[in-house]
């Protein structure tokens, strides 16, 4: 078994590291409403939540792309400060990873400009040390590429690999790289389906996240 220190912990992060689901939601539906003129359902808000927000404005109308994007980015940017706050515990357990040696990495569908305030926002930046976002991948999750390509940022040993996430797509996509996998619970929407997904380990709350790595690491 690899000691604590050679851990590398990755997070996804809206959903697990950030409550975002407001903003995501509200950016969506003013994006719907100012360039397609309708007002969307609940279904079609969550559909195909957590995909590249290229990937979900293309099924909702594939030639306003662009617009929709400019549209959803506009208000998001506006809002985000308002909209967004960090789930209890987040500081305290990157914090602990972080003083047992643990590196620390976010993969998230998220863009590159919008993943640097969020970190910079909250006071992330001082804890993770590497961020593989929407543009830095031709394949998101599920596919395994982005867990691939922040473990090699943190030069981490597939062994010594965690992926924390609350979304089906974080645990197929720890499974395809090799790495294990925690369902974050405490920011999980479909939690049974996450369930079903067979993460290796689930955490309720942040702090547990930091018992699972270190006791297992310590073996």
């Amino acid at each position: 078994m690899t000691p604590v220190g050679s851990a590398a912990v990755v997070f996804d992060l809206d959903g697990t590291l950030i409550d975002s689901f407001v903003l995501i939601a509200e950016s969506y539906r003013h994006a719907a409403q100012t360039v397609l003129g309708r007002s969307l359902t609940e279904d079609e808000v969550v559909a195909r939540w957590g995909e590249p927000l290229q990937v979900r404005v293309a099924h909702l109308a594939p030639d306003r792309g662009e617009e929709l994007i400019a549209a959803y980015t506009a208000y998001y940017e506006a809002h985000h400060d308002r909209l967004c706050r960090l789930f209890p515990g987040i500081p305290e357990m990157l914090a602990a990873l972080a003083a047992h040696g643990c590196r620390q990495g976010v993969v998230t569908s998220k863009r590159r400009r919008a993943t640097a305030h969020a970190l910079e926002r909250f006071g992330l930046g001082v804890w993770i040390q590497a961020a593989v976002c929407a543009e830095d991948v031709r394949v998101p999750k599920p596919a395994p590429d982005p867990i691939l390509q922040v473990r090699t940022r943190l030069d981490a040993a597939r062994s010594d690999a965690w992926m924390v996430g609350d979304a089906v797509f974080d645990i197929e996509a720890a499974r395809g790289a090799g790495v294990r996998s925690v369902a974050a619970l405490w920011g999980a929407r479909e939690r049974e389906a996450l369930r079903a997904a067979r993460p290796d380990y689930v955490a309720t709350r942040p702090a547990d996240v930091v018992s699972l790595v270190t006791s297992v690491s310590s073996g």
